[in-house]
């Protein structure tokens, strides 16, 4: 099966690009150096006005759409066809259905948490094994890592209260292969180990319950 690439670029008249790398030789798998064979395409997503969307091979015309609808890009996910992606500056998450063309958008800032606030600017997504889409945040006084489920149902996985973590990122979430821990990182706060002012930390976190992070009871007691 060919592989599709999709990157973003967080500036304001930025493209969001998809890369498809040349056809490799049938019955051969498709590797990392896929993205340095000659002959591959890229394309770069515009916007239309009735919340439908194309490729373009045109990159003016990729960065004059994202300076328009949805500057500074940066988190991105692909998943059962539907492509995520969310826009720093408008606090937006975006949802492109591949195969219809069409798009939605919602507002990152108008989820109801089940606890905590989510009100500063999106930056990673990330997904594990079920239905669950996981945010980082940029700034703020409370950085911390949130989840929406399949039904819209948005969650706040933790926050920092602490002032050495004020205006601080999220960053680097990523799951454990049997999903059962959450690592992320502050990427600018005050470190225990070696008392720098900006060297970043590393946390890992687990439930209580020891299930996966896409368990049936999400939202319940994590360390």
């Amino acid at each position: 099966e060919q592989p599709i690439f999709f990157v973003t670029e967080d500036l304001k008249s930025g493209a969001l690009r998809r890369y498809t790398p040349p056809m490799t030789i049938p019955g051969t798998a498709a590797g990392w150096d896929a993205l340095h064979a000659e002959g591959g395409t890229t394309e770069f997503l515009v916007f239309l006005e009735d919340n439908s969307f194309v490729w373009s091979c045109d990159e003016w015309l990729g960065r004059y759409s994202q300076e328009k609808y949805f500057p500074n890009v940066e988190g991105i996910v692909f998943r059962e066809g539907l492509l995520y992606f969310v826009s720093k500056r408008t606090s937006k998450l975006y949802v492109l259905d591949l195969d219809n063309g069409t798009y939605t958008a919602s507002s990152t800032k108008d989820y109801s948490l089940y606890s905590g606030e989510f009100k500063n600017r999106p930056d990673q997504l990330a997904t594990n094994d079920g239905e669950f889409l996981y945010f980082t945040e940029e700034g703020g006084q409370t950085p911390g890592v949130y989840a929406i489920d399949a039904e819209g149902q948005s969650y706040a996985i933790f926050e920092a209260y602490d002032s050495k973590y004020f205006n601080d990122e999220t960053t680097g979430l990523a799951f454990s292969p049997d999903g059962t821990k959450m690592y992320a990182c502050f990427q600018d706060c005050g470190c225990e180990v070696s008392g720098d002012i900006d060297c970043g930390c590393l946390f890992v976190f687990w439930r209580t319950d020891g299930r996966s992070f896409d368990g049936a009871t999400l939202g319940l007691k994590f360390h």
